[in-house]
């Protein structure tokens, strides 16, 4: 895979970067459904938003560490594009685990999107991370999804063992005690507006409660369906990245089949920190996954999605 000899950095402490931590006045979870289902109606066939009792996410086709998503509920915003543009600033790498202390949950489940710790592979990669941390014991059902080289997109699959906890550059996670308990359950089907599913719920939040940040995290499954994701490729880069453009040329883009399971969080609004209001990464059963951009068959198309909605947002670094 990667070809080019590197010196990688140490790992930074979480606790000793800049951190911003906002309260959030989380509203009931009816009002949520009041503000979200008018939209996700303009732009799906069908649609339907409930508050259920969270299904066992332990089970296929989640496949989990913890079971749920309820208590002591955090959205994590850590890093940032500019990690990555104009340039990839390799010394940006993580430890998820410094995320117990920050939190003080235990005990912690991380669900979400992030940067695949490339010094454990020597290759970049996209992340689904997967961790429960119960005291001292660690729980890593961490996917990580690569292709086999810059020329060739074909994506397949690695998993991290119990105490590689490192990530990259940028993440975004829902953090909870992964306890059972009160969700929403956003259904869509047919598409047939421009938006994605992750789009739709964020704009639908912002019309309704404008500057109030409304951050949702949870799990997707998309039953019927192909959909659009990406994967970096191999090679570490080392060139200036001078726009998204070039940014994109480093990307494989496939398709997955259904059934894919995606993990994330959706953010309604960004108070000047430069954040990624939605970011979610798939996997799927079959070894492939990547970032989600969009379904590319709409007129079948069916999201299952199950949201916490978080009672605190933290942007780090």
């Amino acid at each position: 895979m990667a070809t080019t000899s590197y010196t990688f950095p140490s790992t930074l402490d979480m606790n000793e970067l800049p951190i911003v931590r906002f309260k959030l006045n989380t509203p009931p979870l009816r009002c949520i459904i009041e503000a979200i289902l008018p939209e996700l109606l303009n732009n799906f066939e069908n649609a339907s938003v409930e508050v259920v009792q969270c299904p066992d996410l332990t089970q296929p086709p989640f496949n989990l560490t913890s079971e749920g998503l309820c208590g002591d509920e955090n959205v994590f915003d850590i890093g940032d594009v500019t990690n990555l543009i104009p340039s990839f600033k390799r010394d940006k790498l993580y430890n998820v685990k410094d995320l117990k202390r920050i939190t003080g949950s235990d005990p912690l489940f991380i669900i979400g999107a992030c940067a695949g710790p490339y010094p454990f592979f020597g290759a970049d990669s996209e992340c689904v991370e997967n961790v429960k941390i119960t005291g001292d014991r660690v729980e890593n059902g961490t996917h990580v999804h690569m292709t086999k080289s810059d020329d060739v997109p074909e994506c397949f699959h690695k998993s991290l063992p119990d105490d590689e906890m490192r990530f990259s550059m940028m993440a975004n996670f829902f953090t909870s005690n992964g306890f059972k308990g009160e969700v929403l359950k956003i259904v869509c089907e047919v598409r047939k507006g421009p938006l994605s599913y992750s789009t739709c719920i964020k704009e639908a939040l912002v019309k309704h409660f404008g500057n109030e940040i409304i951050a949702l995290g949870g799990v997707i499954l998309i039953e019927n369906g192909k959909v659009k994701v990406h994967v970096i490729k191999p090679s570490l880069a080392k060139i200036p990245i001078k726009s998204d453009k070039e940014l994109g040329n480093l990307l494989h883009f496939i398709e997955l089949s259904p059934p894919s399971v995606g993990v994330g969080c959706i953010v309604s609004h960004d108070p000047g920190l430069n954040l990624r209001l939605q970011h979610f990464h798939l996997y799927t059963d079959r070894n492939q996954g990547g970032h989600y951009y969009n379904d590319t068959e709409p007129e079948t198309i069916k999201y299952t999605g199950y949201f916490g909605v978080s009672k605190q947002f933290t942007k780090i670094d």
